[in-house]
C-alpha cells in the first residue's frame, strides 16, 4: 500500500476511528517506513500542542500596529504590483507574521501555574511546589507529555515527545523517549517551536 494511503490511515488512527485490520496493516507499514513514522510523529506533536493551548489571541493593539507599518501611499502602486506577482510568498509572510504576533501574545499573557498535558496523568509524579513533573522509573507514558511553567524529569519511558515550556527536560540514565525532548525557555524559542509545528502540519510530505 502506498504511503499516501497510509497517511489517510494515520489520520484515522489519530482520530481513534480506525478498525483493527487497518490498524494492524498501518503498524506493519510504520515498522518499515521511516518517512511515515516521521509523518505520524509530526502530527502527534501538532495534536499535543493544540491540546496544550487553551486559547490564542492577538494583542488588543495588534491591528493598529500592523496598519502603522504598511507602506506610505506614494509607493502603494508598486507595492500592490509586487503583491500580485508573488501571491504565495505574500500569503505565507502575512500568515507567519500574524501567527508570530498571536504566539507572542500567548507567551506574554500565559498563566504562570504548572500545567500538564498527558494521557497518563495518573502515572506521573507532579510536585507543584517545585514546578516539577517526574516520569518514574519503570513507568511507560503513552503519547506526548507537555508541561508548561515547569520542568520534566524522565526516569521511565515516554512513547512520544517530551516538551517543557518555560522549563527544562532532564533525562535520567534510565530514560527512554521515543520522540523529541525539547526545552523552551525564551520567547523566540517559543515562537520558533509554534511556527515549526504549524509549518510541519501544513507542508505536504511526499510518499
Amino acid at each position: 500500500m502506498e504511503c499516501r494511503e497510509q497517511h489517510l490511515l494515520i489520520h484515522s488512527f489519530l482520530d481513534g476511528d480506525i478498525d483493527e485490520l487497518s490498524n494492524h496493516r498501518l503498524q506493519e507499514h510504520l515498522r518499515d517506513c521511516a518517512e511515515c513514522r516521521q509523518y505520524l510523529r509530526e502530527l502527534q506533536k501538532t495534536v499535543a500542542l493544540v491540546q496544550s493551548l487553551s486559547h490564542v489571541c492577538a494583542p488588543s493593539d495588534f491591528t493598529n500596529r500592523v496598519l502603522a507599518q504598511l507602506p506610505a501611499p506614494s509607493g502603494m502602486n508598486r507595492f500592490s504590483a509586487w503583491l500580485r506577482k508573488h501571491p504565495f510568498v505574500t500569503a505565507a509572510a502575512v500568515f507567519f507574521f500574524l501567527m508570530a504576533g498571536s504566539v507572542s501574545a500567548t507567551w506574554i499573557e500565559r498563566d504562570q501555574t504548572l500545567q500538564v498535558s498527558s494521557n497518563s496523568l495518573d502515572q506521573l509524579r507532579i510536585d507543584r511546589a517545585r514546578n516539577l513533573v517526574v516520569v518514574p522509573e519503570g513507568t511507560t507514558i503513552e503519547g506526548d507529555l507537555v508541561v508548561r511553567n515547569g520542568s520534566v524529569e524522565v526516569q521511565g519511558k515516554v512513547q512520544g515527545n517530551v516538551v517543557a515550556i518555560d522549563g527544562k527536560v532532564f533525562l535520567a540514565s534510565t530514560a527512554n523517549v521515543a520522540g523529541d525532548a525539547e526545552s523552551i525557555e525564551a520567547i523566540f524559542d517559543w515562537i520558533w517551536y509554534e511556527l515549526k509545528n504549524i509549518g510541519n502540519n501544513l507542508l505536504p510530505i511526499a510518499p
